[in-house]
């Protein structure tokens, strides 16, 4: 470690990044734990075809999964509204307050929750014939056993998003991030254990169990800072009524969502044979940069800036969103290109093997080359709307997604006839980055002009930086044709990795050049990772000889 690299902090344009280090910091670790549990995840779908294949048992299961999943629904949206009113009351009251409130939210969600229950109960049958018409016998039958033991996942994932917005609100963003790999671990073990001797039931109660211990292990870490549930419900509480009038705008724009969903999938079901799987694989890549680093930024952003809107706090407001953009420009536009310029390799590398032929890999790729740019467009979209919820304006949010989704369904239509799948993927990508000017534009009025001009200044600097590296990584893939064309997986990963390496490098040398603030965040990072690493390694040294010392000191 030289002076020079000690040195990289005293930088102004790095002190000048004030909380954006530990922005950055909380952001790679909800970002590394999503990449864990996503590759879980995998893990468990591949446990899951490896024990139970293709099956009416995994039909049922998936069917009964879906109907908690679906009245789960607006749970997620009274987790988002909760956070903003438990923040502002934490800020302003503290945390004896806050937690009376939280209390008051988790009693009335339970008691909702089980209400959905016993309703579901009582009309389980009419629930499995809606979710799955097609299915008789014993098939359905399975189906009602199996939603049975997963109904009351309903109130434990509920429960979950309220206590995660409580540990997030109070700087703990680990906890959260790391349930989502018990939940897999969970599941993965029930159909790896139990599986071959129970079926399928064993799998639907780990299921169950898993979801259960996701809000035991949260409420378990609140408990060791002090929360205390109170068991009682302040109907009186302003708080409360709060809560259910900001909850509702939410509640309105997630159903809008699924409405847009569900109209897709109903034209894409009217396209020739392999058009909806060609869009849903491509889904499925873009999502992942989307959900590793936008959502990251998004889950890390609301609590702090649901502080600073309840201390009315503006100017650390708009640094803030300002930073929280900046860096996800930083990060996600040369992921939009590389995405982009290696959209074929990508395809094949992930999904071209077996009954996956050539067709399907054109297919999927020209898919993925409209939606991969729509990445920015959906991270940003997710991160302003947050920026609304921390304002508890959730109404301006409610408007603008109602409205996309409008514009969106009338493009589908208009657009799924002449181009196919494409087409739906295009309306996709033009409603994303609608809904996301249109909320910029927005707050931009409220937040000022000096941070329209800083987040569109980032912009700019970050597509300058991007576009050499575009060139680099398309003269450079022609490189690895054959590898990526009918080469082994290891030379395709090989061949892609080094691509991507020298095309981030360059990215890289170019943002410090064009004086990109992020460009000398890494640098930061890096050097702080480095003196971490140097400091571990004279430690360890100096432990091994003392401990060496002393054995030569005990020799006679």
């Amino acid at each position: 470690m030289t002076e020079g690299d000690l040195q990289v902090y005293e930088r102004p344009e790095v002190r000048r990044l004030g909380g954006r280090l530990a922005l950055a910091q909380a952001t790679g670790v909800v970002a590394s734990l999503t990449v864990v549990s996503k590759i879980f995840g995998f893990v468990r779908e591949a446990a899951m075809a490896k024990g139970f294949g293709a099956t009416a048992a995994t039909d049922a299961y998936l069917v009964a999964f879906t109907i908690p999943t679906v009245l789960f629904a607006a749970g997620a949206a009274l987790g988002l509204a909760f956070i903003p009113v438990y923040a502002e009351v934490y800020e302003r009251e503290g945390p004896g307050p806050a937690n009376q409130t939280a209390g008051t939210v988790l009693n009335v969600t339970v008691l909702l929750g089980c209400l959905v229950v016993a309703v579901g109960y009582l009309s389980i049958g009419p629930l499995v014939r809606l979710s799955a018409p097609g299915f008789g016998g014993e098939v359905y039958l399975l189906t009602v056993r199996l939603t049975r033991y997963m109904l009351p996942v309903t109130v434990f994932q509920a429960l979950s998003v309220l206590l995660a917005g409580m540990l997030q609100t109070q700087g703990n963003f680990a906890i959260p991030a790391a349930v989502t790999v018990l939940f897999n671990l969970v599941v993965i073990s029930s159909i790896v254990a139990l599986g071959p001797a129970f079926g399928i039931e064993a799998v639907a109660l780990g299921t169950t169990i898993a979801v259960v211990l996701q809000a035991l292990v949260q409420l378990t870490v609140l408990r060791i800072r002090g929360f205390q549930w109170p068991l009682r419900v302040a109907w009186g509480d302003p708080r409360l009524r709060r809560w259910v009038a900001i909850a509702i705008p939410v509640i309105a724009s997630s159903a809008a969502g699924q409405v847009s969903v569900l109209i897709e999938r109903m034209l894409a079901s009217r396209l020739t044979e392999g058009s909806i799987s060609a869009l849903n694989y491509a889904q499925r890549l873009v999502a992942l940069p989307q959900g590793v680093i936008g959502t990251a930024i998004a889950i890390v952003l609301l609590p702090a800036l649901s502080r600073y809107a309840a201390a009315e706090e503006s100017q650390e407001f708009r640094a803030a969103l300002a930073g929280g953009l900046q860096a996800m420009f930083f990060v996600l536009v040369p992921v939009t290109v590389l995405t982009m310029v290696l959209r074929e390799p990508i395809v094949r590398l992930a999904f071209g093997r077996g009954a996956f032929d050539q067709v399907a890999v054109e297919a999927t790729s020209c898919a993925l080359l409209f939606l991969a740019l729509g990445i920015v467009g959906f991270s940003m979209a997710d991160v302003l709307t947050r920026a609304f919820y921390a304002r508890q304006d959730m109404r301006t949010v409610m408007v603008v997604v109602l409205s996309t989704t409008a514009i969106g369904v009338a493009l589908r239509i208009a657009l799924v006839r002449p181009l196919g799948h494409l087409g739906l993927a295009v309306a996709l990508v033009l409603t994303a980055w609608l809904g996301a000017c249109a909320m910029f534009l927005l707050l931009a009025t409220r937040l000022g002009r000096p941070f329209a001009r800083r987040v569109l200044k980032s912009l700019g600097r970050v597509a300058a930086a991007a576009a050499p590296m575009a060139l680099l990584t398309l003269l450079t893939a022609r490189m690895f044709t054959v590898a990526f064309a009918g080469g082994r997986m290891v030379f395709q990963v090989s061949g892609l990795a080094c691509i991507t390496l020298l095309g981030m490098a360059l990215y890289w040398r170019m943002a410090v050049l064009l004086r990109v603030p992020e460009g000398y965040l890494v640098e930061a990072l890096m050097g702080r990772m480095s003196c971490r690493a140097f400091s571990t390694v004279v430690s360890v040294s100096e432990a091994v000889g003392r401990f060496w010392r002393g054995r030569s000191d005990d020799r006679p």
